[in-house]
């Protein structure tokens, strides 16, 4: 699994894994597994995706903290930092992790 280090309101890192997608899919009511990419996220999916992809490190954050997170000075880093964590954390067609 690959930790992707961001600085949000402090030094955090992103991570994409099983639990992550479950949260997100909880918090949505979407399927990452439906699409091959990130560039048609809404805003409150991008905020939810962020909010899933940190709950490793801190169990008790909340949608509302992490979009107080996210703004326009930071939103594409954080936009490059989800990519990242993507296609770390998704083999391509044909190859396996």
């Amino acid at each position: 699994m690959v930790k992707i280090p961001i600085k949000l309101d402090k030094k955090r890192n992103l991570l994409l894994n099983g639990n992550v997608m479950v949260s997100f899919e909880e918090a949505t009511g979407k399927n990452l597994f439906q699409g091959d990419s990130l560039d048609n996220l809404s805003a409150k999916d991008f905020r939810a995706l962020v909010w899933a992809c940190l709950l490793h490190e801190d169990k008790d954050l909340t949608l509302e903290q992490v979009g107080a997170m996210i703004g326009a000075g930071n939103i594409e880093d954080i936009a490059a930092k989800l990519s990242e964590v993507w296609e770390g954390a998704t083999p391509k067609r044909g190859q396996t992790k």
